[in-house]
């Protein structure tokens, strides 16, 4: 989006910006991580398996996927303050809706329902924050202003677990949700008072409405029937999976037609030509699940192993994965303009998969809590070692007239990578308990099962990862002859 003209809008200072769109912000990120770790509280809570209780996670990031650029278009058409405003209130009364469910809402699809509501009202505000920084600002603050929100963001993300351990600790689980409560009253009313009135932006293309709604389609129809497969509860559970696949299989290359098809496409397939381009969205991809399968997988099996009784010791673990993230990705920004990104990217995803594959092997009950506190902080430091450099790569391959596009393609890989890390880590752990159960006639939730799915998990998610980094090398050499600065800096959506 380009910045209307100063005579257009006025400049804001950057305290009274930031700290208005701040509110929408931090929320709606930590949204994203502080569930994470209440999902033991929510399982014991409606008496469900972990691959129930993915969908809590999965329905938020979901939504989010399927109207962000929907929601992007409509503050652009009519107003980025008003649709802000309005996914600040949605994200209240879906927060309201998730504390009441665990009152009055038997089943824990009412809770899924109703974090896909927060899931809409942080796509209002995401969609639309970065929107209202660039319009309030100048040139010459606009790079502070928007340094200072993805602070925010990122301590949102980081600082998810250990709040949601406080918050749990002392209160019941709904607590988490019933704060965002006031948080939401209190920023919508600063927004108002703070931010003045957005008219329409002219644009020359829509968004892309029905590619994102095939998308999100697509991939909820492919991770349900991920779920369905492995569900005992479910009469005819395998015949449901089937249907389910078929119809993912079915609505892809709808998807792809169409995307070929339309003048605005939401994935512009003639980019991913470019090998530096898609190799680095795939890698982006297999990074998101590198990692989400620490914070999902290692938070329930330190809680119901009884490894770590207090959950807020399991949040201070976890957040030595982002903590390291956090440390390493300034060292990599720089690293990554003067080092070629195959080198380091490629680096980085070997890391992981050692790692991962060192999970694999020591796993077991009786290994002590450093074990888990380096583990997680050593792949932190591998995926910031990779943030920059890949995204360096991939957006210095993009043509000028199409960095929107690549830009909108590798904010993508964060929903695609999580949802399917979630969903296929929980498939393989949940398969692989279930012929163990099977075999010895212990419950899957025996450590005697237990600590062998969760190994195999490990040892699945290391090689999809090695041969990431394998592939990750071939993006070739970076074309560093044209002395073209770099288009990817900490500004960026990482």
């Amino acid at each position: 989006m380009e910045a209307p003209q100063p005579s257009q809008e006025t400049s804001i200072k950057i305290p009274k910006l930031v700290s208005a769109i701040g509110f929408g912000m931090f929320m709606s990120s930590l949204d994203a991580t502080i569930v994470v770790i209440i999902l033991e509280k929510i399982k014991s809570h409606y008496g469900v398996t972990s691959n129930q209780v993915q969908w809590v996670i999965l329905s938020y990031l979901l939504v989010m996927m399927a109207f962000t650029a929907i929601a992007g278009d409509l503050g652009d058409r009519f107003s980025n303050k008003l649709i802000f405003q309005i996914g600040m209130a949605l994200f209240a009364i879906g927060s309201l809706f998730c504390f009441l469910s665990g009152y009055f809402g038997g089943s824990i699809w009412w809770l899924v329902l109703s974090r896909a509501v927060q899931g809409l009202g942080a796509t209002g505000m995401l969609a639309n924050g970065m929107a209202l920084v660039t319009r309030f600002t100048t040139k010459k603050n606009r790079g502070t202003a928007v340094g200072i929100n993805n602070l925010i963001i990122s301590i949102a993300v980081i600082s998810g677990p250990v709040f949601g351990a406080v918050i749990s600790n002392s209160w019941e689980w709904g607590g988490i949700f019933l704060i965002n409560v006031p948080l939401g009253i209190i920023g919508f009313i600063w927004i108002q008072v703070a931010i003045p009135k957005t008219p329409p932006i002219e644009k020359k293309h829509k968004a892309d409405y029905i590619g994102s709604i095939l998308l999100a389609l697509f991939l909820t129809t492919l991770i349900l029937s991920f779920t369905i497969f492995v569900d005992v509860m479910i009469e005819n559970a395998k015949i449901w999976a089937g249907i389910s696949l078929l119809t993912s299989i079915i609505i892809f290359p709808i998807f792809l037609y169409w995307e070929k098809k339309t003048d605005h496409p939401l994935i512009d397939l003639s980019v991913l030509k470019n090998k530096k381009i898609s190799i680095g969205l795939y890698t982006a991809i297999v990074k998101h699940q590198g990692y989400i399968v620490i914070i999902y997988h290692l938070n329930l099996y330190l809680q119901e192993m009884g490894i770590v009784t207090d959950i807020i010791r399991v949040g201070l673990i976890i957040s030595g994965l982002p903590v390291g993230m956090a440390i390493s990705a300034g060292i990599a920004g720089k690293l990554s303009n003067t080092i070629d990104a195959r080198y380091l990217c490629t680096s980085a995803m070997v890391g992981v998969t050692i790692l991962l594959a060192l999970f694999a092997t020591f796993l077991d009950i009786a290994a002590p809590i450093w074990f888990y506190v380096l583990m997680a902080s050593f792949i932190g430091l591998c995926i910031g070692l990779f943030l920059a450099p890949n995204g360096n790569s991939i957006m210095s391959a993009a043509p000028k007239e199409k960095l929107g596009v690549v830009s909108s393609l590798h904010g993508l890989t964060t929903s695609i990578g999580i949802n399917l890390g979630i969903a296929l880590s929980t498939l393989v752990f949940t398969l692989v308990g279930n012929l163990l159960s099977m075999d010895n006639g212990i419950p899957a939730e025996n450590p005697l099962n237990y600590v062998p799915a969760m190994r195999w998990m490990f040892l699945i998610f290391a090689i999809i990862t090695g041969t990431a980094a394998i592939i990750s090398f071939f993006r070739g050499p970076e074309d560093r002859t044209l002395g073209q600065p770099s288009l990817y800096d900490k500004s960026t959506n990482q």
